[in-house]
Protein backbone atom coordinates (compact mmCIF):
# COMPACT_ATOMS: atom_id res chain seq x y z
CA UNK A 1 0.00 0.00 0.00
CA UNK A 2 1.10 3.24 -1.28
CA UNK A 3 1.73 5.86 1.67
CA UNK A 4 -0.32 9.34 0.46
CA UNK A 5 0.71 12.72 1.17
CA UNK A 6 -0.55 14.75 4.50
CA UNK A 7 -2.86 17.66 4.53
CA UNK A 8 -4.08 19.68 7.73
CA UNK A 9 -5.99 17.62 10.13
CA UNK A 10 -6.35 13.70 9.59
CA UNK A 11 -7.42 13.32 6.24
CA UNK A 12 -5.48 13.00 3.36
CA UNK A 13 -5.32 13.34 -0.68
CA UNK A 14 -3.34 12.01 -3.07
CA UNK A 15 -1.84 13.13 -6.34
CA UNK A 16 -2.91 11.78 -9.60
CA UNK A 17 0.45 11.01 -10.65
CA UNK A 18 4.42 12.11 -10.40
CA UNK A 19 4.08 14.18 -13.41
CA UNK A 20 1.69 16.48 -12.26
CA UNK A 21 2.14 19.76 -10.75
CA UNK A 22 -0.42 21.66 -8.44
CA UNK A 23 -0.77 25.56 -9.47
CA UNK A 24 -2.67 28.09 -7.15
CA UNK A 25 -4.20 30.98 -7.03
CA UNK A 26 -6.07 33.19 -4.50
CA UNK A 27 -7.53 36.07 -4.44
CA UNK A 28 -9.45 38.39 -1.12
CA UNK A 29 -13.33 38.41 -1.00
CA UNK A 30 -15.15 41.77 -0.55
CA UNK A 31 -14.92 42.90 3.47
CA UNK A 32 -18.53 42.69 3.08
CA UNK A 33 -18.49 38.89 2.36
CA UNK A 34 -15.27 37.77 4.64
CA UNK A 35 -16.25 35.72 7.57
CA UNK A 36 -14.82 36.84 11.00
CA UNK A 37 -13.49 33.26 11.78
CA UNK A 38 -12.25 31.85 8.62
CA UNK A 39 -10.40 32.90 6.02
CA UNK A 40 -11.22 35.32 3.72
CA UNK A 41 -9.01 34.59 0.51
CA UNK A 42 -10.10 32.18 -2.09
CA UNK A 43 -7.68 29.69 -3.04
CA UNK A 44 -7.92 27.76 -6.39
CA UNK A 45 -5.77 24.28 -6.70
CA UNK A 46 -5.25 23.14 -10.27
CA UNK A 47 -3.28 20.08 -10.73
CA UNK A 48 -1.97 19.40 -13.79
CA UNK A 49 0.16 16.96 -15.78
CA UNK A 50 2.68 19.18 -16.39
CA UNK A 51 3.60 17.05 -19.63
CA UNK A 52 0.38 16.84 -21.46
CA UNK A 53 -1.15 20.09 -19.93
CA UNK A 54 -4.20 18.34 -18.34
CA UNK A 55 -6.18 19.61 -15.39
CA UNK A 56 -6.47 16.46 -13.40
CA UNK A 57 -7.47 17.75 -10.08
CA UNK A 58 -9.08 21.00 -8.79
CA UNK A 59 -9.82 22.22 -5.74
CA UNK A 60 -11.29 25.53 -4.34
CA UNK A 61 -11.45 27.00 -0.54
CA UNK A 62 -13.23 29.82 1.27
CA UNK A 63 -15.97 28.78 -1.57
CA UNK A 64 -19.10 27.09 -0.83
CA UNK A 65 -19.55 23.57 -1.58
CA UNK A 66 -21.92 23.21 -4.85
CA UNK A 67 -19.22 26.73 -5.92
CA UNK A 68 -16.01 24.44 -5.73
CA UNK A 69 -17.95 21.54 -7.31
CA UNK A 70 -19.20 23.54 -9.90
CA UNK A 71 -15.54 25.46 -10.50
CA UNK A 72 -13.97 21.38 -10.36
CA UNK A 73 -16.51 20.57 -13.19
CA UNK A 74 -15.85 23.80 -15.53
CA UNK A 75 -12.28 22.72 -15.26
CA UNK A 76 -11.69 19.07 -15.07
CA UNK A 77 -10.21 17.93 -17.98
CA UNK A 78 -9.44 20.83 -19.82
CA UNK A 79 -5.71 21.64 -20.95
CA UNK A 80 -4.06 24.42 -18.49
CA UNK A 81 -2.15 25.62 -22.00
CA UNK A 82 -5.36 26.81 -23.37
CA UNK A 83 -6.85 30.81 -22.47
CA UNK A 84 -9.15 29.94 -19.66
CA UNK A 85 -11.50 32.62 -21.27
CA UNK A 86 -14.63 29.87 -21.72
CA UNK A 87 -14.08 28.10 -18.54
CA UNK A 88 -14.29 31.57 -16.93
CA UNK A 89 -17.27 32.64 -18.90
CA UNK A 90 -19.03 29.55 -17.78
CA UNK A 91 -18.15 29.73 -14.40
CA UNK A 92 -19.19 33.59 -14.29
CA UNK A 93 -22.84 32.11 -16.34
CA UNK A 94 -23.37 29.68 -13.51
CA UNK A 95 -22.08 30.67 -10.36
CA UNK A 96 -24.15 33.64 -9.45
CA UNK A 97 -22.96 34.86 -6.00
CA UNK A 98 -21.22 38.27 -4.68
CA UNK A 99 -17.60 36.65 -4.38
CA UNK A 100 -17.82 35.26 -8.28
CA UNK A 101 -15.06 38.20 -8.99
CA UNK A 102 -12.63 37.05 -6.01
CA UNK A 103 -13.75 33.00 -7.64
CA UNK A 104 -12.84 33.80 -10.83
CA UNK A 105 -9.45 35.84 -10.05
CA UNK A 106 -8.38 33.15 -8.13
CA UNK A 107 -8.98 30.48 -11.05
CA UNK A 108 -6.93 33.45 -13.18
CA UNK A 109 -4.30 33.26 -11.00
CA UNK A 110 -3.47 29.51 -10.98
CA UNK A 111 -3.88 29.55 -14.80
CA UNK A 112 -0.57 32.64 -14.55
CA UNK A 113 1.19 30.53 -11.85
CA UNK A 114 1.29 27.53 -14.89
CA UNK A 115 2.69 30.46 -17.10
CA UNK A 116 4.82 31.63 -14.73
CA UNK A 117 6.51 27.98 -13.87
CA UNK A 118 6.46 27.18 -18.00
CA UNK A 119 8.52 30.22 -18.22
CA UNK A 120 11.07 29.73 -15.55
CA UNK A 121 10.98 26.04 -15.20
CA UNK A 122 10.74 24.34 -11.58
CA UNK A 123 13.36 26.05 -9.88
Amino acid sequence: MEDEPRVSGASTIALKSAGTVVFVGHARLPQSLAPRDASAVVTVELEADVNSGTIVGVSAKAVPELGGRLVSAVLLGKNINDSPADAMEEIHRRYVCPSHKALSTAVLNAFEAYHRYRQMGPE
